[in-house]
């Protein structure tokens, strides 16, 4: 999830420096294009015989649901601070919580469930509904952290049969179509630098969905999105860094909080699995 972190900071800061010349539309295309070039190497040395799959189906569903979250969130980055937008994302977790209840049938333990509750407090102080307005950005923000917990989960569910590798590859791969649409609309071709920053892009998203497919694969759904979280201060210090955007007191307040919740749980996690273990 640490490296999914950084994926995932590097992805807010190159939409919003390209978003100045180009559609976010546009800018989804040509983000799957470049992640599914970098599989190039993968392809050539396993073989398109690596690429068999019985579970084409729900790789199409989860690249639907993967195409219209990245719109609505690169749409947020265009509208709000980074930082705000990775606060608002954290609802992500809340979702993909009940989800894995309703579609994996886990068991969510009470600790794990305390320490999201706990988790979305410190989402709400830094957002403080009712005292300040609540945005078109950060409604898409919130839309957007609905439909990707579907692409966790999904992921959960490909990852017992599909390495992440491979789980990768179809989701950028199947994406192509269903973002070549929407881009269809506000069409431009890249030119000069802009081509270096889509590379980039491309090799960021990649980073940033193998860190969560491995992390599913490792470990129950919603355990790792308790450990989601560190992406608020990763995405925080790629904002100030790349456009000097200083987070205010409350900011740092619900990180603070969010920190707790995930500390919490690691540790009460950590003592449940020594209980259990043959060799504890």
């Amino acid at each position: 999830m640490l490296v999914s972190s950084v994926g995932f900071a590097a992805i807010l800061v190159i939409i919003r420096v390209l978003s100045e010349d180009l559609s976010v539309l546009v800018l989804n295309f040509w983000r799957n294009i470049f992640a599914v070039l970098i599989f190039v190497p993968w392809i050539v040395r396993n073989g398109l015989g690596s690429m068999r799959t019985r579970r084409l189906p729900l790789f199409v569903l989860r690249s639907v649901f993967m195409v219209t979250s990245s719109i609505l969130l690169f749409f947020s980055t265009v509208l709000m601070p980074i930082g705000e937008v990775t606060a608002i994302s954290f609802t992500s977790p809340l979702f993909a919580t009940l989800l894995a209840g309703l579609m994996l049938k886990e068991v969510i333990g009470w600790r794990r469930a305390l320490a999201l509750a706990v988790g979305f407090g410190g989402v709400m102080l830094i957002l403080r509904p009712g005292v300040e307005v609540i945005s078109t950005g950060a409604v898409t923000a919130l839309i957007s952290s609905f439909l990707f917990a579907f692409v966790v989960i999904l992921g959960k569910r490909l990852s017992a049969t599909e390495s992440p590798a491979l789980a990768i590859l179809y989701l950028n791969l199947l994406s192509l179509p269903v973002a070549a649409i929407p881009a269809a609309y506000d069409w431009a071709v890249p030119t000069g630098d802009q081509w270096l920053w889509l590379i980039a892009l491309g090799i960021a998203a990649n980073i940033n969905m193998y860190g969560i497919q491995r992390a599913v694969t490792a470990g129950d759904a919603s355990l790792t999105q308790v450990f989601d979280f560190i992406r608020l201060p990763i995405a925080v210090l790629a904002g100030w860094l790349a456009f000097r955007e200083m987070p205010d007191p409350w900011m740092w307040a619900g990180a603070a909080i969010i920190a707790i919740a995930v500390i919490y749980t690691t540790r009460a996690e950590a003592r449940r699995a020594a209980r259990i273990s043959p060799a504890a």
